[in-house]
Order: structure tokens, then C-alpha cells, then sequence
């Protein structure tokens, strides 16, 4: 049994549209959540008023656990990229669940591990590399983990736009796209309408 479905054993179902808003910085934790389909972007926001995307959560991905393992506020948002399918556990439950399933558990540990390492990737990146190149490397590694392959095009499978690349790798809207241009015109990558290859 995997954590998701241990999680849809205790809870119940919940659906968000494309945009919709799972919960909001600072809320109190009183459920955690397990992405079943679609894709939830949690982000934060800068005091300059933009936003930083700090993950991207799929299916299998839990959500919320932070705040529900130390009582504390959400650190972060959670946003619906596209139509979500979620199951909504409350906190006792959740904790009850780990204490149940020691195995589970020690998978939290190791997802919110991985998830700390890409935090410190990006945040090196970002502070050794240039808009132009923090945006390619977002770009490359989502066609890795999100792209359609044909022939020597990878087209990513993600609505993007450029405000969600600009909270990505932590620059303003006007020099990602400035940065994506250049980008265009070196022939590194094509674009549509939200829909990016490479």
C-alpha cells in the first residue's frame, strides 16, 4: 500500500480547477493532502510583491505536511496547474497514520529530503547563473521530466506561462522574457501559445 492510498483510506475526496488555490501562505494546517492526478504548483511569495515556485507536486506527492508535522503556519501556497484530483486527510488522521505505518513514514522523510536537495540545486543556481541561464536549465529539466518526445523536439506537457518561469527561477517577468527570446533566437527552444519545445 503506498502513502496515497493509506491517506485515501482516512480521508475524502476533493477537486480543484486550473488556478484554483489548495490553500494560501501563513493558513493554519488543518489537513494535509495526496496529489491523485494532475499537478499543483507551490509557490511563495517575494517581498517585492512577484512569487517564487518552489515545486511542482504530481501524483503520489503529498502536500501540507510540513505545517501538519511541526503546527506551525503553511510556509508556502498550493495552486492548481491543471484540473486536480486530491484526497484531503486531517492532521490527527495523517499523524495517526505515520505513527500506524512506520514505513510511510520513513518515505516522507526521504520525498521532503529530495525536495530539500532540489531547493538548495535551485537556489545555487540561481545565485551562480544568469537569468538566460537559470531559465534553460528550468526549461531542459522540465522537458526531462515533463516532455513529448519527437524526434529531436521535446515539447513540455505543462501549461507555462511566463509569469510561472519568472517565479520558477526567481526573476522578474520582463527579463525572463527577454531571456526566453534570446533563447528563441538561438534556436534553443520554440513557443506557442503557453506551450514551449526544445
Amino acid at each position: 500500500m503506498t502513502l496515497i492510498e493509506l491517506l485515501t483510506d482516512r480521508g475524502t475526496a476533493t477537486r480543484l480547477k486550473p488556478g484554483g488555490i489548495l490553500f494560501h501562505e501563513g493558513d493554519r494546517a488543518g489537513a494535509v493532502y495526496g496529489v491523485v492526478s494532475g499537478r499543483v504548483r507551490v509557490e511563495v511569495s517575494t517581498p517585492t510583491g512577484g512569487r517564487l515556485v518552489l515545486a511542482v507536486k504530481e501524483p503520489g506527492d503529498v502536500l501540507g505536511e510540513l505545517a501538519a508535522l511541526d503546527g506551525r503556519p503553511r510556509s508556502a501556497a498550493a495552486v492548481a496547474i491543471d484540473a486536480v484530483e486530491l484526497v484531503q486527510v486531517g492532521v490527527d488522521d495523517f499523524l495517526s497514520a505515520l505513527v500506524d505505518e512506520p514505513k510511510h513514514a520513513v518515505s516522507l522523510l526521504q520525498r521532503i529530503s529530495r525536495d530539500l536537495r532540489e531547493s538548495v540545486d535551485r537556489t545555487t543556481a540561481r545565485a551562480s547563473a544568469d537569468t538566460t541561464q537559470r531559465l534553460a536549465m528550468l526549461l531542459f529539466d522540465l522537458a526531462d521530466r515533463y516532455g513529448e518526445h519527437s524526434d529531436a523536439i521535446v515539447e513540455i506537457d505543462l501549461t507555462l506561462t511566463q509569469d510561472d518561469m519568472a517565479g520558477w527561477i526567481g526573476a522578474t517577468r520582463e527579463a525572463t522574457a527577454r531571456s526566453l527570446r534570446t533563447l528563441r533566437d538561438k534556436g534553443c527552444v520554440a513557443t506557442a501559445r503557453r506551450r514551449i519545445s526544445v
